[in-house]
Order: C-alpha cells, then sequence, then structure tokens
C-alpha cells in the first residue's frame, strides 16, 4: 500500500515491512541506520522528513552529504518522493550570499558538510532546523565537519533530530560508540540481509575467489625488494624502534605509527639525536620499499615501474640512499625491461578471461590504484572490450581527476550501454547512483570492511549478482582478504549488540562533551572569563581572516568569543585596535622563510598594528623537518622580535593556539578596555607615516599601494581630488577598486552604500 501524506506525492512511496520499523523508531529519537547498499536508506529519510516538516511547519530539514553528485542524487529522490518544491542543493560552488538567500528561501536543503560548517561559522543559525539526515555517517569521527555540525545542532536547534546513515559503520566497537557519541544517538536500527523482514528484497550474491600464482620473474623482483626492505628493518631494530625485524610481523601500519613515534622523540628531546634522525630516514625509504613490494604482489609490472620513476625523482636523503644501492639499481632495470616486453601481473590476463564469459554483461572492476586503472582499461579495450575509467577529481602525479561533470557523463553513458565495464578506483564505493552491475570484480581483496561491503554492494539489486575477488597466492592479498572478512563479522556483532543492549552499548547521552571534570578547567574557559573562575564581563570579539575559517581554531574560538569572518588585508586574528595575530604551522613558517613571504608579511604587521603577534604551531621539531639551517631559523625568529618588534608565541596545536588568542583578546578588550577595529592603531611616528596610514584606509589599498599612489600624486590631498581615470593609470588599481576609492572619497557622508539603501 502506499504511503499517504500530505507532503508526500500520492502512489510514489511504498514502504517495506522493515523501512517501517526502522522509521518508527527514528520518528522518536536520535537514530544510527544501518541497511546494506540498495535497501532503501534515502526513502526512510524522506519519510522521516515529511513527519517532521508536517509537524513543524515552520521548520526545515537539511540533509548532509560528503560529495556534491551524491547530494545531488539525494535531492533528486526527495523531488520524486515529496509534495515540496522548496528544495535545494548548496555547494561551495555557489557565492556565500546567494547561499543565504536559498537557505532562507527552501525548506529541505541538501549540502555537503563542508559548506554548512563553513557558513555555521559565518553565524547561520541552524535553531529553525528540525532533522538533520547524515548520509555516510561512518565518517562522523575525528575532524570531520559532521562532527562539529552536529554539536551546533544540538546546542541550537529548537526541535532537534538527527538521522545517521551507513551501510557499514565500523569492526571497531570503539569507532562506532564514537561515530554514535559524535552524532548523540539514542538507538541503533541495523539490518543485514539475513534478517528475515530483509531476505524477500536481497537478491543472492555469490562471492568466488580466483587465486593465481606469480610467476618466476615475479619472484625474483620480490626477493630483491624483501632483501632491501629486511636490512631497513634490522637497521630500526638495532636502534631499538623495531622489537622485530621480520617481514611477516612487520607491515605499513606498524612502520607509520614507528615513524610517528620516532619524531615524536625527537621533537621532545627524549632520542639520541644521530640515532633517531638516522631511525627517521631508515623508516621512510622502508615504507617505499614496503608500497613496492605491495605493487608488485598485487597490481603488477606496469604500476610498480611507475611507481619506481616517481620514486627516483624524489629528494630526500632516504631516496638518495637508496636509490645508490646496487640492488635498487638492478631492481628498476629488471622491473623496467619487464615493462618494455609488456610483461605484467597474470590478473591482466585473468580478468579478461572472465569479462569475456559475461559478455552482454555489466561488469564493475574496483582497484587501489590509478596506474592499475589505466592498464586495466588498455587491456580490456585490447580484448575488443568496451571499457571506461572512473576516478576521482583530484590530480595525482600530475595526472588529471575527473571533474564531476565528466563523472555524471561517464555514468549515464555506462547506463545507456556505451560501455560495458567501468573501471573504477575507490570513488565508486560510497554513495553514488551507479546502475546496478551483473558482475564486481575486486582486483585486490582491501583490508576495509566498510570499503569491502560498499563494492560488493553495487551488484546483486535487482536479480542475482556476483562477485570475483582477485588473489595472487601467498601475498598480502589473502592477508587483506581474511582481514576484511573478519572486520565484517565483527562489525556485524557490535552494530547487533548495540541495536540488542543500547544500555551497555551506546555512549551516555547525558555526558556534555564539552564537560570537564570538576575542577579541571581549561585554560580557553579561564581566558574567556567562565563564571567558574568567577571572571565576568562582556564576551569578546575577534575577527578572523577568512582564510582561516576551515582551521580547528576557529571551531574553539567560536565557544568562548564572538566571531566575525572577514578578509583581513593583515594577519588571521585582530585581538583589539591594537594586537593583530598572524598563525603559522611549523611547515607554513619554513615555507614563508624559503620563498620570502615571512618578512613581507612581518612588515604588513607592523606597519598596520602597535603590537603584532605571531604564533607558530606544532609539535614538529622546527630545526629538523626542511633541512634548513638552524642558524638561519634563529635568525629569522630574532629578526621578527628585534627588528619587527613581533611577539612570538610557540604552540603545541590548535587547541594551544586558541588558548593564547582567548588569553591575549581577554587582556586586551576586557582588562585594559580597548576596543576591537578592523584597522590597527599602531601610531606613526613621522609625516611620511602619517601619508601612508591615511591613505592606506581606502579600500583594498595596502602599505606598498599606498606609497605608489603617494609617489604619483604628490601628496595626500591630490589623491583625493584625483580623477578615476588618473587612478586607473596606477599599477596595482583596476576598474572595481577605483570604483570603490572613488565611492569611499566623494559619497556624502551619512547616506549609507547603495547596499544599504536598497
Amino acid at each position: 500500500m502506499h504511503v499517504t501524506h500530505p507532503l508526500i506525492k500520492p502512489d510514489t512511496l511504498m514502504l517495506r515491512k522493515y523501512q517501517e520499523s526502522v522509521f518508527s523508531r527514528a520518528v522518536d529519537g536520535n537514530t544510527l541506520v544501518v541497511l546494506p547498499t540498495g535497501l532503501g536508506k534515502t526513502v526512510v529519510a524522506a519519510m522521516l522528513a515529511a513527519h517532521r516538516l508536517y509537524g513543524f511547519p515552520d521548520s526545515k530539514v537539511l540533509f548532509l552529504a560528503p560529495t556534491r553528485p551524491l547530494a545531488v542524487q539525494h535531492h533528486n529522490t526527495f523531488r520524486k518522493v515529496l509534495n515540496l518544491d522548496a528544495m535545494v542543493t548548496l555547494t561551495g560552488m555557489d557565492a556565500v550570499e546567494d547561499r543565504k538567500k536559498l537557505w532562507q528561501d527552501n525548506r529541505v536543503i541538501f549540502a555537503t558538510p563542508q559548506t554548512i560548517e563553513n557558513d555555521v561559522m559565518r553565524g547561520l543559525d541552524l535553531s529553525c532546523v528540525s532533522l538533520i539526515i547524515f548520509d555516510e555517517c561512518h565518517r562522523c569521527v575525528g575532524d570531520y565537519s559532521y562532527v562539529f555540525i552536529a554539536g551546533e545542532y544540538v546546542k541550537k536547534a529548537v526541535n532537534p533530530l538527527i538521522l545517521g546513515l551507513t551501510a557499514s559503520p565500523s569492526s571497531d566497537k570503539e569507532t562506532v560508540k564514537e561515530i554514535c557519541k559524535n552524532l548523540f544517538i539514542d538507538r541503533v536500527e541495523a539490518r543485514t540481509e539475513r534478517d528475515s523482514d530483509v531476505a524477500p528484497y536481497v537478491q543472492e550474491t555469490v562471492v568466488s575467489w580466483v587465486k593465481l600464482a606469480l610467476p618466476d620473474e615475479f619472484k625474483k623482483i620480490k626477493a630483491l625488494i624483501e632483501d632491501l626492505l629486511r636490512e631497513d628493518l634490522r637497521a630500526l631494530k638495532e636502534r631499538g624502534f623495531l622489537e622485530s625485524a621480520d617481514l611477516g610481523k612487520v607491515n605499513k601500519m606498524a612502520l607509520l605509527e614507528m615513524q610517528t613515534e620516532i619524531r615524536k622523540d625527537i621533537s621532545s628531546g627524549n632520542a639520541d639525536g644521530t640515532d633517531a634522525y638516522a631511525a627517521v630516514s631508515f623508516a621512510a625509504s622502508a615504507l617505499k620499499i614496503n608500497h613496492a613490494l605491495e605493487l608488485l604482489e598485487t597490481q603488477g609490472i606496469s604500476a610498480l615501474d611507475s611507481y619506481l620513476a616517481r620514486l627516483k625523482k624524489q629528494p630526500s636523503k632516504a631516496i638518495r640512499r637508496l636509490f645508490a644501492d646496487e640492488r635498487m639499481m638492478t631492481l628498476v632495470k629488471m622491473v623496467h625491461d619487464l615493462e618494455v616486453l609488456g610483461f605484467d601481473h597474470p590478473k591482466l590476463d585473468e580478468l579478461v578471461k572472465i569479462v569475456k564469459s559475461n559478455a552482454g554483461k555489466k561488469v564493475m572492476v574496483f582497484t587501489q590504484y590509478r596506474d592499475s586503472v589505466d592498464k586495466i582499461v588498455e587491456r580490456l579495450n585490447g580484448g575488443d572490450i568496451l571499457a571506461r575509467e572512473f576516478i576521482g577529481q583530484a590530480r595525482k602525479d600530475n595526472k588529471k581527476g575527473m571533474s564531476q561533470k565528466e563523472q555524471i557523463t561517464v555514468l549515464e553513458d555506462f547506463r545507456a550501454g556505451k560501455y560495458d565495464v567501468l573501471v573504477a578506483t575507490s570513488v565508486a564505493e560510497e554513495g553514488l547512483d551507479i546502475p546496478a552491475v551483473d558482475l564486481v570484480v575486486f582486483y585486490e581483496p582491501i583490508p576495509s570492511e566498510i570499503r569491502s561491503i560498499q563494492r560488493r554492494g553495487r551488484t546483486g539489486r535487482n536479480e542475482a549478482g556476483r562477485v570475483v575477488v582477485l588473489m595472487a597466492r601467498d601475498t598480502r592479498d589473502e592477508a587483506y582478504y581474511w582481514a576484511a572478512f573478519h572486520k565484517e563479522r565483527r562489525m556485524r556483532k557490535v552494530v547487533k549488540d548495540m541495536q540488542d543492549k543500547p544500555d551497555k552499548s551506546l555512549p551516555d547521552k547525558a555526558e556534555d562533551p564539552h564537560r570537564r571534570e570538576p575542577g579541571q578547567q581549561s585554560l580557553i574557559n579561564f581566558a574567556a572569563g567562565d563564571p567558574g573562575n568567577g571572571v565576568t564581563g562582556r564576551k569578546m570579539k575577534i575577527f578572523v581572516d577568512s582564510r582561516e575559517k576551515c582551521a580547528g581554531v576557529l571551531k574553539i574560538l567560536r565557544e568562548n568569543a564572538e566571531i566575525e569572518v572577514k578578509t583581513l588585508s593583515v594577519g588571521d586574528y585582530i585581538l583589539s585596535d591594537r594586537v593583530c595575530a598572524e598563525r603559522k604551522t611549523v611547515n607554513d613558517f619554513l615555507s614563508s622563510l624559503l620563498d620570502k613571504r615571512l618578512f613581507s608579511q612581518a612588515a604588513d604587521l607592523k606597519g598596520n598594528f602597535e603590537k603584532p603577534v605571531m604564533i607558530i604551531e606544532g609539535k614538529e621539531d622546527i630545526y629538523s623537518i626542511r633541512g634548513i639551517n638552524p642558524n638561519a631559523i634563529r635568525g629569522a625568529i630574532t629578526s621578527l622580535a628585534l627588528d619587527f618588534g613581533i611577539s612570538m608565541f610557540f604552540s603545541r596545536d590548535e587547541a594551544d593556539t586558541a588558548s593564547f588568542l582567548c588569553m591575549i583578546a581577554k587582556r586586551e578588550q576586557e582588562d585594559e578596555k580597548r576596543l576591537v577595529s578592523l584597522h590597527g592603531e599602531k601610531k606613526p611616528l613621522g609625516l611620511e607615516e602619517k601619508q601612508v596610514y591615511v591613505v592606506e584606509s581606502l579600500p583594498n589599498v595596502s602599505s606598498v599601494l599606498a606609497r605608489r599612489l603617494l609617489e604619483r600624486f604628490g601628496s595626500v590631498q591630490n589623491i583625493m581630488n584625483t580623477s578615476r581615470k588618473e587612478l586607473i593609470e596606477v599599477a596595482g588599481i583596476g576598474e572595481t577598486k577605483a570604483d570603490e576609492i572613488m565611492n569611499t572619497i566623494r559619497s556624502r557622508f551619512g547616506q549609507g552604500s547603495p547596499e544599504q539603501k536598497a
């Protein structure tokens, strides 16, 4: 029977039994919904949206999806179902002012989380939202935008309700609990293909494995790579950073964790300098060699040859040492010779056989690496099979990605039958409206249970499907397959426990995520005048440069001060009429020193503010990470302090930076009773400085441009009396800037801007 509801189009929506059950539970509390791909999570979301909009007529519904194509896809689904015109998709491609109006004019908003996060930081009010839907909510961990948005929503919304959607949260119980905590989840509704109310709607998916032996040529190359890797591991073991140099006990994750620990030791000064610095180099080369071994075993000669060619161009000491080894030179030659001869992984020939045996059917091939995508498409096309790549937008190793428009075109062509095979990277695993296929081929197993489930979900929707997993025998292919298999079993158990025993499994929702133990007062709260300290006063105001809007610093500042995001001509944070702070990470500080930006920025800070501040953020050892002479770094810091009068602060992380900023703002605005102004009040000493200061107050006129204007016209008075035509003749002033300057100079005081009058 079709659903009858004032906001649902007649004869369009029929809820299956399990969807009805999930919906009835989601109506009353924040719910995490775990459903396999293709079983209608979006339908449940649409029904819940209609219910909330009808119950709260003045409210809005916000649907968040990780990518723009996915947001558009959900918008199209809702358009087919809801009897409502006021729906819109917002992304970063829309201008800020346009987004404000579209938000006001529509009741259902589909958006990417980064867009909404940025708008919330600019003051977007979520209080009127009666439902937020977080699609692919397994991403709601760490610093992902979902976490921030959910926190702001539950604090501000008048009638809040949250719905989290995913096909595969995680096999790790603590990660699932973190997702639930970040989304303030009260209940979990999970279904699998085996559940009685789901089984009638699920087509059988048959999974088979094809194991292939590595050729002798591969084994010779593998022995060389393992020999190189073993030597680095022994060097790390000798220096006390590894317990065992056994290749079977060391993987990529272990090497990355060890590398992090080595860098921590260097930064803290706890490790012997010589051994630790050498260990960093050995760890770096071990990671590179380990990746080469993975490419050989799972991808083949072509991918390995391309990787080694790129690796050789890298300038690090570890790579120079690696390529100075005779074994490495032999390895490079052997791989390249096999590539020239057209020799490659036996998976390629097997894949062609499998696809040809499924002629006339739609096939999707998943692989980890773009190099492999190119090779697979080439081999399939060479076998008279119509294949097309489907990759992400990012440019990698000078290879252009696919724009969203190109992705949509490829999917439409695949649906229309212009291609029989789609060869895709991970971009096709999550969410996108990819046509159901008859066969999915894993070119290699992957250790992630989430991605494995998403790949399989591309088949077996409307009719029985097949999955074929290609594996190289006695390699990490087999290890990765079993890792994903066991993780998936654990995930099912974790989610089932959370559904069956919510009181024991779900985090305590009464707990305020920002609460601290009694007596544990943060520096930020102290600086902000937290009542617990007996400090009172008006809320501080801080101007923040728009380019800093995504920093974690801003999220923390919003808790403690009134934030106004502006495009600042100087600095990142204005804390009073005389204090402006420039924030740099350790890496950015060193980069700006190398490319000469540092001192021009310092001059701008000094020229505009009486008390300029620079904060260098990060736990990295500033003297070791970029190979710059330590005395050059010390000289730069000394010059900033003595020549430019800039106060230097070193912070550990974003929270530490925010603490410094709040402390300075409190001291300036509450203790010193100073105002906050977009224009600094550094008092010029000489006549020229006064003249520059006055001219610099004109719109978009920097100190450099102010001097150029004074040199061209001779005096402030002449600049004020000049014509628009003469202004445009000055280098750096275009028509728009000239119009802004003329409008400022010639407009009568009090009449306001054209926008204000409108």
